[in-house]
């Protein structure tokens, strides 16, 4: 797993007045090169040799800017990545356009059949003034009474009205222009994604250097200044395996604590020295690196204004991780608001449970990253002390429900489930602690825990799907308890279980929290 390991702000005042210009040269200069070869990527523009043969991007920028192999080849890299980063980014999107397309095309499809069905009501109506002898077309919530009234129900509101003339100018006429209304809205926006799909996969992602606020807004002062400053503001050297000390470039010295740079425009004269360059984080990981010569580093300088900061870039192994679920496992469910957590034994018993409860509705992504990570720390140390692998769902495996037109609070739920980060974050943990970490498949957890072990041992639904997937780690199956086998039909009784608790879930549902813990009878919840 690759770490990126920031250290502590360096002064500028540190380093000598010539040293500060040298590296400001060199990030202009690499930036330069990076977004030339961008540009030469982008366009798969090709360079020939006098003797007709095809020559690299990277020996190309190493004339026109006159450097060294390893910051041509650098720049080239990093913009590649960009290239890359931007196709893969265009694929999410193109996915959530479909995903979109889909939901709006079903939402739509079901508004139309509605409609259709109030279009006849208001036919039928329309007939009846002319003939009373003719019927009244109703439906399952629009009954029209004998008495001449109507009574239209949802849910648990009703609304009665005297005539069919209010029913008709009060309700079915103002619900017909929402129903059309809506229905141009939909219609309109689908055709809008559709044009925005087509967009995607015909031309690439726009790149702006600098940012889009400061390259789109003209009225921001010394604009200029500010756009070059964020332009040319950090340059990563790769890492070479071949080197002593993995980078020809920097040079870290263990003992003194100096990283030495050999600048762009003085490669065999003076080298720039930045004195007292630690990390808070990983400090051992790096010097470990360095004694045992595991590898490549790649070296990245940021400009922080009036200080430098350093960031070191290597890939640490999984090594020494504990993966005996013999003894038990520490299974979590994750949700939008909150983690739970159990711990269970060799057999799959509960010996403790607890909820670690965080906040996302108005942070932004880095505090909601910060937030998750202090719960998962929480539970990897508890892990730690235990001394057993940990559990999770396999986020990846969620199928990400689109809902248009109702549930808004829970699609918003689902948007701002930070799914991608949650399982990077687990990954580092595990790296980190030395704890295993198995991805299981989520399905029909809820469901089991809900059924099996909420009303056993107290818990909340969550915390008994954490229940459901530690067990499931440790490779135990939920069976569908005796009493409700009898709602399984014919063709499912020797189905498989995840069969069996997909063709319950309809039962299942309608079976609250409250009634589990407040009903009875001990034959129901045998198990």
């Amino acid at each position: 797993m690759k770490k990126c390991l920031a250290s502590r702000y360096i002064k500028k005042t540190d380093l000598r007045p010539e040293e500060n210009k040298r590296i400001l040269q060199d990030l202009f200069a690499f930036n330069s090169m990076k977004r030339t070869s961008f540009l030469w990527q982008r366009q798969d523009r090709k360079f020939f040799r006098d003797d007709g043969k095809e020559r690299s991007h990277q020996l190309k920028l190493k004339d026109v800017f006159e450097c060294n192999d390893y910051f041509a080849n650098s720049a080239r890299m990093a913009a590649a990545a960009m290239i890359k980063s931007g196709q893969e980014l265009a694929k999410l999107y193109i996915e959530d356009a479909k995903e979109d397309i889909k939901a709006i095309r079903k939402a739509l499809r079901k508004k139309k059949n509605y409609r259709k069905k109030l279009l006849k009501i208001k036919e039928s109506i329309i007939k009846y003034t002319k003939d009373p002898k003719k019927p009244l077309k109703g439906s399952a919530n629009i009954q029209f009474q004998k008495d001449g009234s109507v009574t239209v129900q949802f849910f648990q509101k009703i609304w009665v009205y005297e005539t069919l003339y209010l029913f008709e100018h009060q309700w079915l006429d103002r619900k017909l222009r929402q129903l059309k209304t809506q229905i141009a809205k939909m219609e309109h926006k689908l055709k809008r994604l559709e044009i925005k799909q087509k967009r995607l996969k015909d031309h690439p992602l726009k790149v702006r250097f600098g940012g889009k606020k400061l390259t789109r807004n003209r009225t921001i002062p010394e604009r200029h200044r500010a756009l070059g400053k964020r332009r040319n503001r950090r340059m990563q050297i790769s890492g070479r395996k071949d080197c002593k000390y993995g980078n020809f470039v920097f040079h870290y010295d263990i003992e003194t604590k100096t990283l030495e740079y050999r600048s762009m425009t003085g490669w065999n004269g003076d080298r720039v020295c930045f004195p007292d360059v630690t990390f808070p984080y990983g400090q051992t990981w790096i010097e470990s690196w360095l004694k045992e010569r595991k590898g490549a580093i790649a070296w990245e300088i940021v400009d922080c204004g009036n200080a430098w900061q350093i960031r070191c870039i290597l890939t640490e192994e999984a090594e020494n991780m504990n993966n005996y679920y013999g003894d038990g496992t520490i299974g979590i469910d994750i949700n939008y608001d909150h983690i739970a957590m159990t711990e269970t034994d060799q057999s799959g018993n509960l010996l403790h449970h607890e909820i670690f409860r965080y906040d996302m509705e108005g942070k932004r992504s880095g505090q909601i990253k910060h937030q998750i990570s202090e719960s998962l720390e929480k539970i990897f140390q508890y892990a730690d002390q235990q001394h057993k692998p940990v559990t999770a769902e396999n986020i990846k495996s969620i199928q990400r429900k689109k809902f248009y037109d109702k549930h808004r609070k829970k699609h918003r739920h689902i948007s701002m489930f930070a799914s991608a980060c949650i399982r990077e974050l687990l990954i580092s943990k595990a790296v980190k602690h030395h704890i295993g970490v198995k991805f299981v498949h989520p399905a029909y957890t809820s469901k089991a825990g809900k059924m099996r072990y909420l009303r056993r041992y107290g818990l909340t639904v969550h915390e008994a799907a954490a229940l459901c997937i530690a067990r499931r780690g440790q490779g135990y199956k939920e069976s569908i308890p005796s009493y409700l086998k009898p709602y399984l039909t014919n063709k499912k009784v020797r189905a498989l279980i995840p069969q069996q608790w997909g063709s319950l879930t309809k039962l299942i549902n309608k079976v609250t929290t409250q009634n589990l813990l407040t009903y009875q009878d001990p034959v129901l919840h045998r198990n």
